[in-house]
């Protein structure tokens, strides 16, 4: 077999072990985190998990910061903070003046689900046509994103 033809078929290979597909930026550590988990503290990979949940569409309702604080405060639940934390959602990015994608996020807030539901609403601080404005989605991750206890430090 020519040369050539043997390292066709290697980048053939690897391109196949490694799936082909473009990475999804992951979720980084945010830049701050606010947590309202009474005795105990967020949990990190959960708030991704969630985050990650969505069911890319928008929610009609219109959520301000204040409601929204009010609202984790209550029923216990983290808002986290980012600079442009990419977040796969092709249908709502479009809706938000995005052309790649992803929807630019600076900010999630989730509080504890209720008992016996199948979605849970969370809030996002996103890029909307170059302003920050605050939508709601819906959410299939039901996890608390609170672990009770103490922080190691």
């Amino acid at each position: 077999m020519p040369q050539l033809a043997r390292a066709a078929l290697f980048l053939l290979a690897a391109l196949a072990a490694t799936g082909c597909t473009p990475s999804e930026p992951h979720i980084a550590a945010p830049l701050r985190t606010q947590d309202y988990c009474g005795e105990g503290h967020a949990r990190p990979d959960g708030v991704g998990s969630v985050m990650t949940s969505t069911d890319d569409k928008l929610l009609a309702d219109r959520p301000t910061e204040r409601g929204i604080v009010r609202e984790v405060k209550a029923a216990t639940g983290v808002i986290e903070f980012w600079n442009d934390q990419p977040l796969r959602l092709p249908k709502t990015s479009l809706a938000l003046g995005e052309t790649d994608g992803y929807a630019r996020v600076r900010e999630i807030a989730i509080s504890a689900s209720p008992p016996g539901v199948a979605t849970r609403t969370i809030y996002l601080k996103v890029r909307d046509h170059g302003f920050d404005r605050w939508i709601a989605m819906a959410a299939y991750d039901l996890q608390n994103v609170c672990i009770e206890g103490r922080r190691e430090v």
